[in-house]
């Protein structure tokens, strides 16, 4: 899933926080930045699942499932990521 350029960041260049990995959880609602297609549609709103493996995962509109901690580079700030309200 990852399409981002690693780095240590907390929020977007707008100063939109990334969601946090500590606080998602299973049917939490994110939503996906742009830069992620053909798996994401810039805005697309997903539900949160787990895998057999306990990852967090969301089905992205390529029809497979992508773990979200691989976004958190820093293990706590899931790049692209924002949680929806």
């Amino acid at each position: 899933m990852t399409k981002y350029k690693k780095q240590k960041s907390i929020a977007d260049i707008n100063g939109r926080p990334w969601a946090k990995l500590s606080e998602l959880k299973v049917n939490d609602k994110i939503y996906i930045d742009g830069g992620f297609e053909p798996c994401f549609i810039e805005g697309s709103v997903h539900i949160i699942d787990l895998n057999e493996d306990n990852e967090l995962v969301i089905l992205g509109n390529c029809g497979s499932w992508h773990a979200i901690q691989d976004q958190a580079d820093d293990g706590e700030h899931c790049i692209g990521i924002y949680k929806a309200e």
